[in-house]
């Protein structure tokens, strides 16, 4: 495959260039892993009406393809020409974005520690990042997208008019993973595991070349360590347009 060709997801319009009335209204959230992004989303969802997009779950369906037909997450020539001949695309689905992968749903297996300890593999790579961000910005419009990842800040919507940035400390952040791993997906990882992983991906996220993890220089950033979730959602409310806000009838 030529790298600068043949991108491995269908052509796409993208936000860009769309007359303003039709784009998609555009809250992104960023931060590390179990900084809280997902917890706030859905609540801030309910509060604002609003469709949450996990741009995290199109490289995890890639890497869950590459690790569904057995290829090396690390052979970026492999992955590309699976992600190339399979048939990418957002759904919306209970007022979420979902990313389906020939039609299916990975659903939970997107979370699995088998797929976090590869992933980095994928978002690494350039040449796929660059071929998956008009897939990123095909969002319906006419609703408000709660649009949260590492860089949709940064990136992806560079010019969102309400950018927030969560973080909190990397003990309570695995601890946060930890209690997600055993709950929702049945693992049962040592906690100490379960923090050296996620330092390993901080420092990935981080020091990649292409989009590394930072905040936007005009989000909000917002420590989630000593707050509810209820408490940051409040905090993000502060910065949403009257606008955007239900009409009480």
């Amino acid at each position: 495959m030529a790298e600068t060709r043949d991108p491995p997801v269908p052509h796409s319009e993208s936000s860009d260039g769309v007359p303003e009335g039709e784009r998609p209204r555009i809250l992104t959230i960023d931060g590390p892993a179990g900084c809280g992004k997902s917890t706030v989303v859905r609540l801030l969802a309910r509060r604002l009406d609003a469709l949450a997009f996990s741009s995290g779950l199109i490289y995890r369906a890639v890497t869950w393809l590459a690790l569904h037909q057995g290829i090396d997450p690390a052979s970026a020539s492999e992955v590309r020409a699976a992600a190339r001949a399979s048939r990418i695309e957002l759904v919306e689905r209970d007022d979420a974005i979902r990313v389906l992968i020939d039609g299916e749903d990975p659903g939970d297996a997107l979370d699995s520690t088998r797929v976090t300890e590869a992933i980095h593999w994928i978002a690494d790579d350039a040449v796929l990042r660059a071929a998956l961000l008009p897939l990123q910005r095909r969002l319906p419009a006419g609703r408000l997208v709660l649009a949260e990842g590492r860089d949709l800040g940064t990136v992806v919507f560079p010019g969102a008019p309400v950018k927030v940035f969560l973080t909190a400390s990397i003990e309570e952040r695995a601890r946060r993973r930890h209690a997600e791993l055993r709950d929702r997906l049945g693992e049962e990882h040592p906690l100490q595991t379960v923090l050296a992983q996620l330092r390993r991906r901080d420092e990935n996220d981080e020091s990649r070349e292409v989009a590394p993890l930072r905040p936007a220089p005009d989000a909000r950033v917002i420590d989630t360590g000593d707050r509810t979730p209820e408490e940051v959602v409040e905090a993000i409310l502060e910065k949403v347009p009257r606008e955007w806000l239900p009409q009480r009838r």
